[in-house]
């Protein structure tokens, strides 16, 4: 009987992984992808796995699993997490002011916490509301730390700290500061450090444009009927708040360290995952999911349901590239997905991948 059982498991799993793989496919030509990588884990443990495609069109050098991605704004929970390291260690205080431990920021950021930054509820403009931002030429453009600061707070404030909630990749941006002046180190050492060695994470780094990466994969679009190259960006935007490139493999060690302490006390990882409260005890909401659902925001992580299964998750797009993380939690499942085009379908990839393993 027990023979019979475990095979059974062993076809249904097969046929998963098939139907998995054909959808993947018919979606890359439907959407016309060049490449992606999918990776499945149940109960951190990696049951699919599969690359597809071309890290490269123009060298025909096809997608392995140590093609690293940009993963844009799915670099906020990485980003998250290593405050949150530095929050176990008491070198930071979720209640303490940024301006506590950045002495430098403008004054209408003075009454920012911590905690508000990594929940978006800081009231800090997004560098894109900057008067001097430009869509035509400011990704073109190296930054330091300091010229960032003196382009982003040239915007308003949004609303008061705490009163309501909005995306803010500038709030991202000062929280890498951040681990770099409590720390010591620069963001990439820290991170690299604490999370990425000791996971053997090691296709994930900060991405460089003039570093030599192994295997880097290209970024395209798709306009006007045909495929292209994706527009050049400078890396110093791509900061704490987008700028990690890593494969969905590297991704899968990460959420399998999610299950134990190795990284984040479960408590921890709890209060991540929770939704945050506004000043008047309202869970904040950043849009829905899609199905009529809010999204909420814990502490550098999206939370919502899909399909009445509790899910966080995170994505994050920018020229070149998708990318997409869901983690069901009472379901121990993991849907991450990665591409090299534009705004790649990657909610709905996922979401159609989830219902191939999600139970009924």
């Amino acid at each position: 009987m027990g023979v019979v059982i475990v095979l059974t498991s062993c076809i249904r799993v097969f046929s998963q992984a098939d139907q998995v793989d054909k959808y993947v496919k018919d979606e890359m030509q439907k959407n016309h992808i060049p490449g992606m990588s999918v990776a499945v884990v149940s109960q951190g443990k990696v049951i699919f796995s599969q690359q597809y495609g071309m890290a490269n069109v123009e060298l025909s050098v096809p997608v392995n699993s140590n093609s690293p991605f940009k993963i844009a704004s799915l670099t906020k929970p990485i980003t998250a997490i290593a405050v949150m390291m530095l929050v176990e260690e008491t070198k930071i205080s979720l209640d303490s002011m940024l301006s506590h431990y950045l002495p430098e920021l403008p004054s209408q950021w003075s009454s920012v916490t911590v905690r508000q930054a990594l929940s978006h509820t800081s009231g800090i403009p997004d560098y894109f509301e900057s008067p001097d931002w430009s869509w035509r030429n400011s990704w073109r453009m190296d930054f330091t730390h300091e010229e960032f600061i003196n382009m982003a707070s040239k915007a308003s404030m949004t609303f008061k700290p705490g009163t309501s909630m909005k995306y803010s990749n500038s709030g991202f941006y000062l929280l890498g500061m951040l681990i770099e002046k409590v720390s010591g180190s620069s963001y990439q050492e820290y991170l690299d450090q604490h999370i990425f060695k000791p996971l053997q994470m090691n296709a994930t780094r900060r991405d460089t444009s003039e570093g030599i990466v192994s295997n880097r994969v290209s970024g395209y679009t798709f306009t006007n009927g045909s495929l292209k190259n994706a527009e050049y960006t400078s890396d110093t935007w791509a900061f704490s708040e987008g700028g990690i490139i890593t494969t969905a493999l590297d991704l899968s060690k990460l959420d399998s360290a999610l299950y134990t302490n190795k990284i984040l006390k479960r408590s921890t990882i709890e209060q991540m995952w929770t939704p945050t409260r506004l000043n008047n005890g309202k869970r904040g909401v950043i849009g829905d999911n899609g199905a009529g659902k809010p999204n909420y925001y814990g502490l550098g992580w999206f939370i919502s349901d899909y399909h009445n299964h509790k899910l966080v998750l995170h994505g994050g797009e920018k020229p070149g590239y998708t990318s997409n993380y869901f983690r069901f939690t009472d379901d121990n499942l993991t849907i991450i997905v990665l591409s090299n085009l534009s705004s790649s379908p990657l909610y709905e990839i996922a979401g159609h991948i989830a219902d191939l393993y999600l139970p009924k």
